[in-house]
């Protein structure tokens, strides 16, 4: 349990770096490929398993990184035009 507690705060950490990245639009390319391991790094998480309260801010993470990672998609495509 204590090394699932570990990887979230991580992951939170990486998501915070994400979200400045999105706030400046800059190195969108760098975001999305970090978002894109955050979605894996979430999916492998035994989300069952765990307590109520860790599960649900496990969830919570998961949907705000495909939240992030859509809008770097976007904001990659509006750099392209």
């Amino acid at each position: 349990m204590e090394w699932i507690e570990k990887r979230v705060h991580e992951i939170e950490a990486d998501l915070r770096f994400c979200e400045k990245l999105l706030r400046k639009e800059a190195r969108m390319d760098l975001a999305k490929r970090i978002l894109e391991e955050l979605m894996k790094q979430v999916r492998e998480l035994p989300v069952e398993e765990l307590p109520e309260a860790l599960k649900a801010k496990v969830l919570d993470m998961g949907l705000k990184i495909r939240i992030l990672y859509h809008r770097a998609n976007a904001l990659l495509s509006l750099q392209e035009e």
